[in-house]
């Protein structure tokens, strides 16, 4: 798997929890010391996300 750092675009694939449609994209602003994701939507909103849930529902955009 690519490295997630601060500034990496992901796109979500597989649902997450009904409130992002597939396809929606994120810019990563932080990741924790124990390995959590916080991301931005693009079209507004925060998620957190464990590496778990980003290998299952997310890929790095392009």
């Amino acid at each position: 798997m690519e490295k997630i750092s601060a500034g990496t675009k992901i796109r979500l694939v597989k649902d997450l929890d009904g409130k992002n449609p597939v396809g929606s994209t994120a810019t990563v602003v932080y990741v924790d010391e124990f390995g959590q994701i916080f991301a931005d939507w693009t079209d507004g909103g925060q998620v957190r996300l464990t590496q778990e849930q980003f290998t299952n529902n997310f890929e790095i955009a392009a």
